[in-house]
């Protein structure tokens, strides 16, 4: 089920906003945040150049937040990469509010998405 029209367009600014302010840990120019959203998901991503100016990258999901729309509340959910799955992050409960969950990405205590 996609995003009601008004909630992707506050998404699409909050994040494009987050993804322009925070470099990933990677050298400056060399790597870069993005994200997608697909349906009620939204997911973070880091691409990473192996050269600058190169073409080749690589993406690696960093979060995912999810869209609960009968509770009109978000989620966040870390990659396991070895499972090449999505799990709930424990340590930050459903919000109404995606700019808060954010910030548990940012402080990331448990490195579960900065790698």
């Amino acid at each position: 089920m996609e995003l009601p029209e008004l909630l992707r367009k506050s998404v699409d600014k909050l994040l494009d906003a987050y993804c322009a302010t925070h470099l990933s840990a990677g050298l400056p120019g060399h790597s870069r945040l993005t994200y997608r959203i697909s349906g009620s998901r939204a997911t973070l991503i880091e691409e990473e150049f192996s050269c600058p100016g190169c073409r080749r990258r690589t993406v690696r999901p960093v979060a995912q937040f999810r869209y609960h729309r009968e509770l009109t509340q978000w989620s966040l959910h870390y990659y396991l990469g070895e499972r090449r799955a999505w799990a709930f992050y424990l340590n930050c409960g459903p919000s109404l509010n995606l700019a808060k969950i954010l910030h548990h990405v940012d402080a990331d205590p448990l490195r579960m998405f900065w790698v």
